[in-house]
């Protein structure tokens, strides 16, 4: 019969741990092959790492903990956490008598993630008589564990990932992993759940503490979780401590967003501002071994330059970004030559700006009768697209749609994509695009203000835009159009159209619309028209049909 552990290899071990007074630890796979022998102190023994034995989400391990406790204790809270942590099979603690004699054991065991507790303990409590077959125990308890990890998920595609984020405010903390969890979306990751914690300062070393780190690990563990992704930025020290700490992958918030353009870009220059600025985050964290980085590979935030710490020196990573960087400055020489050409033809252009996911390509699509990639995704299109588009009496203008901004851009990918948004510097009008169904769609607008006062653009003429008129309700339409609310109304309900009327009155030139219906163009085309050509002048207003003619409006004839 398997046993958990054999009778003489007990009475060896315990021999041994009381003559040395010290705790004496195996680990041991499910064949009983002995892979190490670890020799603790009197209250402890330490783990070494087991990379050679990678886990499988909603599996285990494949070993066993047996090792000695000298005062006959039980199992502790300390070999509870290293059963959870690093996903044993279990955790066996054996006892021996004044002469060093084995006479008793205890072994704690994982549950199903369905259970209230996560862990339970075996019957067998002498290691002379066991009655338990331990092979087949297990082996029955992992196909458990995996058909009901299996089960929790809601979809079979995608990496399952558990959100992490520290603030000062729960406003600021629902905002933040509103905006993180569709960060993840458009990484194709499944988000299994989040985690706020409210705090003044975070955790130096783990971010929110290692009491709440150890907790949501062992139920990430339960869950089959794949990914922790922090909306905190990681300091190098603090992703390889929260590496150290479990083996589940760890991203923070500028490496997903890293991720996500390296899998967007597809022109030559969009993969080389990519990977300069992956290279440039990767710099910092060559200094030590990192095993957030290694775990990455190939996968999630394992995209663009595709090697591991492990493979890369410092000296090779600062080659790659000097030659990468000569090959950019050639690239923004061509752009520069273009640029000075189109401006020659003295052709306006018009800058489609604004938030990530705002709906800039979708409005640049319906504007220019183009084939745009759009998509209901953060970052959905990184490279810059330019459409002619002619307006009555024989008028044309450029216009363009840029990169998305973002709040708290890492540094990286800002400095790499400068040059493409320093271009806006040429645009004789902006359209701010404001995507107003969104929570929080005033600190988008802060973010993308912020980003044009750094760029020294805000004396350029600008149209705020606001887009998705579409997902409004009925009573926020009205509100908006006529400023009243019935008597019996609940003021609740009109909070969302109070923020957007106050929006309006801070800008001199406001227009709302729907980027998938043209027929609600109409103002915004006579503002860009008033705005580009009317230089003093009295301009007659144009229709809708004036810009589209008669036909495909609105999808109809």
């Amino acid at each position: 019969m398997n046993e958990t552990i054999q009778p003489e290899l007990a009475k060896t071990i315990c021999a041994i741990s009381h003559e040395l007074n010290r705790q004496i630890g195996i680990l041991a796979d499910r064949k009983g092959n002995v892979h190490y022998v670890i020799v603790g102190d009197t209250s402890e023994v330490f783990i070494p790492g087991l990379e050679r034995f990678p886990l499988v989400p909603g599996s285990l391990r494949g070993l066993r903990l047996l090792h000695t406790h000298l005062s006959g204790e039980d199992i502790t809270d300390d070999d509870l956490t290293d059963l959870a942590l690093l996903r044993l099979d279990s955790v066996t603690a054996l006892h021996f008598n004044q002469d060093g004699h084995s006479y008793g054991m205890q072994t704690a065991h994982l549950l199903p993630p369905d259970n209230v507790n996560y862990y339970d303990f075996l019957t067998d409590k002498d290691p002379h008589q066991q009655k338990i077959d331990y092979l087949a125990f297990i082996t029955e308890l992992e196909a458990e564990i995996s058909s009901k990890t299996k089960r929790l998920h809601k979809v079979d595609t995608g990496s399952h990932a558990l959100l992490i984020g520290c603030y000062k405010s729960k406003v600021q903390g629902s905002e933040n992993m509103a905006e993180l969890s569709e960060l993840a979306r458009s990484a194709n990751m499944y988000v299994t759940g989040e985690v706020v914690q409210i705090k003044d300062k975070l955790h130096p070393k783990y971010v929110i503490g290692s009491g709440k780190l150890k907790e949501i690990v062992i139920k990430s563990m339960q869950n089959g979780v794949e990914f922790l992704v922090f909306d905190n930025p990681l300091s190098p020290a603090q992703a390889k401590a929260i590496a150290d700490f479990t083996d589940l992958k760890i991203l923070d918030r500028p490496q997903l967003i890293l991720d996500i353009f390296a899998k967007r870009a597809t022109t030559n220059d969009g993969k080389i501002r990519v990977e300069l600025a992956q290279l440039k985050y990767l710099l910092p964290r060559l200094s030590q071994r990192d095993d957030s980085l290694s775990r990455l590979t190939g996968g999630i935030g394992g995209r663009g330059p595709g090697n591991t710490k492990l493979e890369i020196d410092r000296r090779r990573t600062n080659d790659r970004i000097a030659m990468l960087s000569r090959k950019l400055k050639k690239i923004e020489k061509n752009r520069e030559t273009m640029r000075r050409k189109r401006n020659r033809n003295e052709l306006p252009i018009v800058s489609i700006i604004g938030y990530t996911n705002a709906g800039k390509s979708t409005l640049l699509n319906s504007l220019t009768q183009s084939g745009v990639y759009a998509d209901d995704l953060m970052f959905a299109t990184l490279d810059t697209s330019s459409k002619r588009i002619r307006f009555p009496q024989e008028r044309d203008v450029i216009i363009t749609d840029t990169v998305g901004f973002i709040r708290d851009l890492p540094e990286n990918l800002k400095g790499a994509f400068k040059s493409t948004l320093e271009e806006l510097q040429d645009a004789d009008v902006l359209l701010h695009v404001v995507d107003i169904s969104s929570d929080g769609f005033d600190s988008h607008v802060h973010s993308v203000e912020t980003i044009l006062q750094e760029l020294e653009l805000t004396d350029k003429e600008s149209i705020l835009v606001l887009n998705k008129t579409d997902l409004l309700l009925q009573h926020e339409t009205d509100y908006i159009q006529f400023g009243e609310m019935p008597d019996d109304a609940d003021p609740e309900m009109f909070t969302r159209a109070h923020r957007i009327v106050n929006l309006i009155e801070r800008y001199n030139k406001v227009c709302m619309v729907s980027a998938l219906h043209r027929k609600s163009f109409r103002e915004l085309l006579e503002l860009i028209r008033l705005t580009l050509f009317a230089d003093g002048i009295d301009i007659e207003p144009m229709g809708i049909e004036d810009y589209f003619g008669h036909r495909s409006i609105d999808g109809t004839t």
